[in-house]
């Protein structure tokens, strides 16, 4: 039987998927960008994520934040920013990544990821939840 993790990543690889959640036998992918679907998760299928193994494109502090609030095992990404690493080892998340960069820029390349920007300076997961809700 295929490890969880390893079926996350296989599905990423395989769809257009941007992110991808393997939890038992569910599993949830999503085309949307940036922290959509995890938005959408932590407010529509919240158990979905808890233990799950994650495999995503590109994660950046917020998403980083929004897993731990979902209290997922584990996770791969093709991109991590350093923020995004450090909330990982802060809330004890196994994390494997293809490439580390110092910050996620935005989609037109000219300065930082709006949500890497909001969440900069939040620690607390449900704190960046609040303000990416609230946006």
């Amino acid at each position: 039987m295929i490890e969880p993790l390893e079926r996350a990543k296989s599905l990423l690889k395989s769809t257009d998927s941007t992110l991808c959640v393997v939890s038992g036998d569910d599993v949830f992918t999503s085309q949307e960008r940036g922290v959509k679907p995890l938005l959408f998760l932590l407010k529509e299928k919240k158990e979905l994520l808890k233990g799950a193994s994650v495999a995503d494109k590109v994660i950046g502090k917020a998403a980083a934040l929004l897993m731990a609030l979902g209290e997922i095992k584990e996770v791969h990404t093709l991109i991590i920013s350093e923020p995004a690493l450090q909330v990982f080892e802060n809330h004890k998340i196994k994390y494997f990544y293809d490439k580390k960069v110092d910050r996620i820029v935005n989609r037109t390349g000219d300065g930082l990821c709006p949500m890497e920007t909001l969440c900069l300076d939040v620690d607390d997961p449900q704190e960046a939840f609040d303000r990416i809700t609230s946006l």
